[in-house]
């Protein structure tokens, strides 16, 4: 069984490397040129770069992309108890008992002030 240190350690692996992917391969398809039709006259048409063709990097691109977003929905989901706590920290808020002086309790106000 994983310790919560290697768990998030491998998230985070995950993220990385599917950041890398995503990364590399945008900017390989940045700089690759656009293949044309089979039959036409495009000198470009069945290039590739490290073995794989201008379809197999947005391949790379999309699962790389897929895989950063699932690992960082994952990442959120471990951390949330702490990023609640962090906000309501920051907010100022108490869990119980009496507020101390200049605290307020765990509302968001909004105004509308016009001067």
């Amino acid at each position: 069984m994983f310790s919560k240190a290697k768990l998030f350690f491998v998230v985070d692996a995950v993220i990385l490397v599917a950041f890398l992917a995503a990364t590399v391969s945008g900017l390989v398809l940045l700089t690759m040129p656009r293949g044309g039709y089979q039959g036409g006259r495009n000198p470009d048409f069945g290039k590739t770069v490290i073995y794989l063709s201008r379809d197999g990097w947005n391949d790379v691109h999309v699962w790389g992309s897929l895989a950063m977003i699932g690992g960082i929905v994952v990442h959120l989901a471990l951390h949330w108890k702490w990023i609640v706590y962090t906000v309501k920290r920051f907010l100022g808020c108490r869990r119980s008992g009496a507020l101390p002086a200049g605290t307020q309790p765990c509302a968001v106000v909004v105004t509308n002030r016009h001067s």
